[in-house]
């Protein structure tokens, strides 16, 4: 079973970078070249492709890495969890995954569809800039994330 939820764990991960770096640095740098209305069409087009890919891919990370740590950290080891090395970067894993998790919950479900709107109103774009610091929040994360699972590993 062990093996299974590590094999789906890393799958999951490899969607979610693999999408996010993809998007990053080939995506969104075509789509800024387009006139107006084609970028709006197009990052929507991609949204709605992509939301359901990436927030399948988290929610597979969130079920496997919950029960992965309850299956390496039983319920009498909490004293251990706060007090370890492991522990200690379990815990910033988890915090980490967490602050992604709001982060693109922002991006898609809050500046995401706020800008479009703005743009499409034709008013001031004021939620660029803060949909811009979540989404490179995110992709830091995104990239953090694997290297301290790397870490914990070792």
């Amino acid at each position: 079973m062990y093996t299974t939820l590590v094999v789906f764990h890393l799958l999951a991960a490899a969607v979610w970078i693999g999408g996010t770096v993809a998007l990053v640095f080939t995506a969104v740098p075509v789509l800024r070249q387009l006139p107006l209305e084609h970028r709006v069409a197009g990052m929507r087009a991609l949204g709605r492709r992509w939301k359901p890919i990436g927030w399948g891919s988290l929610s597979v990370l969130l079920a496997s890495g919950i029960w992965l740590a309850l299956g390496y950290w039983g319920a009498d080891d909490a004293d251990v969890l706060f007090h370890s090395r492991t522990g200690s970067i379990l815990i910033a894993k988890a915090v980490l995954f967490l602050s992604i998790l709001t982060t693109s919950a922002l991006h898609d479900f809050v500046f995401g569809p706020g800008l479009n709107r703005q743009i499409r109103e034709g008013r001031p774009q004021t939620l660029r800039r803060p949909m811009q610091l979540v989404g490179w929040w995110t992709f830091a994360g995104t990239i953090a994330l694997p290297v301290l699972g790397v870490v914990l590993t070792t």
